[in-house]
């Protein structure tokens, strides 16, 4: 008799752990229509070139954005780099010289990644414009100079 208690008591907890499992809603997704984010664009030109579209933290805590950026010919920045995360550049329109300040290591030649981007080291330059993506991880100096306007990207701020 025992027995039959503790098995019904188990099966009616699986199915109520089954039934809220089942109910529970789907996370909500975020989308920004194509006005909401040339209005971002506009807002990040009209004060420090750069405006937080979207920021949050993640379930340990870590945040991560989406930025809108948008520079003029003479906003070419300064060498920098983003110490706790990593930054996934698109560029949305414009183009610029994307410059990994530093020594040039010898002797590498070009390299690709396994998924056909290509890997860009210290001392190096290259044009990016629409429809590029770059991917800078934590410590990787850059800055960008020739800018073809309107330069406009989306950094993905990534833990």
């Amino acid at each position: 008799m025992m027995t039959a208690v503790v098995v019904v008591a188990f099966c009616m907890g699986w199915l109520a752990k089954t039934s809220a499992q089942q109910k529970a809603p789907a996370p909500l997704i975020t989308y920004f229509s194509h006005e909401k984010v040339d209005a971002s664009f506009a807002q990040a030109l009209a004060s420090t070139g750069s405006r937080d579209l979207f920021a949050r933290k993640d379930r340990q805590g870590r945040p991560w954005a989406t930025h809108s950026n948008s520079r003029g010919k003479a906003d070419e920045g300064k060498p920098h780099s983003h110490e706790d995360w990593t930054g996934v550049v698109v560029i949305m329109s414009g183009g610029a010289t994307f410059i990994t300040p530093g020594t040039a290591s010898t002797g590498q030649g070009a390299r690709e990644t396994p998924e056909g981007g290509r890997l860009i080291g210290s001392g190096e330059s290259h044009r990016v414009g629409k429809g590029d993506v770059v991917i800078i991880p934590p410590g990787a100096p850059h800055m960008y100079k020739n800018i073809e306007e309107p330069f406009r990207y989306l950094v993905l701020q990534t833990p």
